[in-house]
């Protein structure tokens, strides 16, 4: 075995300063040790809430009227809610379930009627609250009550029964023309009932006329005289009445042909009649010696009327075609 002092000098030596001088490893163990032990110093930090997926879906309940629908998952809630129901969102800008048109219709035609209130504290009619609370429970004859109930039920007839004629009169080509007849009827009977005042014209004056004849023969209320004029598809003849202010025509009485010899000339089978306001109607008199009754519209708050004959019933004499008398009634401005 060697000396100690023979193994000293195996020991490479170590200057002061250099890499090798490491610190005691039991010093460098207490220190690190000591400084894990302690804790970490850290800012303090606003708490912020976790954000949560919501996602929107149908409705778990039947919407009703007036119900909040949530816009966040599309839940639907009673109007006296004020968060959701299903992710408690707030229902301040939720949108409304709105009624049904035909809701609203049969609401306003047969209004419920709810039972009725009477503030308590209060005097009715010089009775006091229990003579009111005995009156109300009494039962009795309500006239306003009863009257309201026929208006609510007569008015819903009614518009059943208007809807069903409407649709009635669409569909079912006789009842259409048996209510256009009656209504046409009535439009005559009252426009019979009405006087009109006799509108006598200035003047009076034709395209054409025959030779011996005058268009002033046609107005001047003698059934002894007659407007003459030949007949062509080219020249259709016509009269021109004048008036001194405006008119409103309503009426024209027409006596056709030529009085004694209306066999013997043309008669008009239809009439133009152009007024100074724009319009235009056209008139089928019958092919009769008897003075006749044509009604007129169109013709508001004119100052003259060219009468055309477009069509005539031929004579035996040859082309042309007479009129005895027109006499025209009406409302004068």
């Amino acid at each position: 075995m060697a000396p100690r002092s023979d193994l000293s000098a195996l020991v490479a030596p170590v200057e002061p300063g250099s890499a090798a001088a490491l610190p005691a490893p039991s010093a460098t163990l207490g220190a690190t040790s000591r400084a894990s032990d302690e804790p970490v110093e850290l800012a303090p930090q606003i708490a912020r809430a976790r954000a949560i997926a919501v996602t929107k879906t149908a409705p778990s309940r039947r919407l009703q009227p007036g119900d909040l629908i949530c816009g966040m998952c599309g839940e639907g809630n009673a109007n006296t809610r004020r968060f959701c129901s299903r992710c408690g969102a707030s229902l301040i800008e939720a949108a409304r379930v709105r009624e049904s048109w035909w809701r609203r219709l049969l609401r306003k035609l047969i209004p419920r009627r709810g039972p009725k209130v009477v503030k308590l504290g209060t005097v009715t009619a010089g009775r006091n609250d229990a003579a009111s609370a005995s009156h109300l429970a009494k039962p009795g004859f309500d006239l306003k009550h009863a009257l309201r109930r026929f208006l609510r039920i007569a008015r819903v007839v009614i518009t059943v029964l208007i809807l069903l004629g409407g649709i009635l009169y669409g569909a079912y080509p006789p009842f259409r023309h048996a209510v256009n007849d009656r209504y046409d009827s009535l439009k005559s009977r009252l426009t019979n009932d009405i006087h009109f005042s006799p509108v006598h014209a200035v003047s009076v004056t034709a395209n054409v006329t025959s030779k011996g004849s005058s268009p002033v023969y046609a107005a001047d209320e003698l059934l002894n005289t007659y407007w003459l004029a030949p007949w062509s598809d080219s020249n259709e003849p016509a009269l021109t009445f004048t008036f001194a202010h405006r008119v409103t025509l309503k009426r024209m009485i027409l006596h056709s042909g030529a009085g004694s010899a209306f066999v013997q000339h043309g008669r008009p089978s239809e009439l133009l009649l152009k007024f100074s306001n724009g319009e235009t109607m056209t008139l089928t008199p019958q092919d009769t010696a008897q003075q006749q009754t044509l009604n007129i519209d169109h013709a508001d708050l004119i100052t003259s009327v060219v009468i055309q004959v477009t069509g005539i019933s031929p004579g035996t004499s040859g082309s042309d075609v007479a009129i005895t008398e027109i006499e025209l009634f009406g409302l004068t401005a």
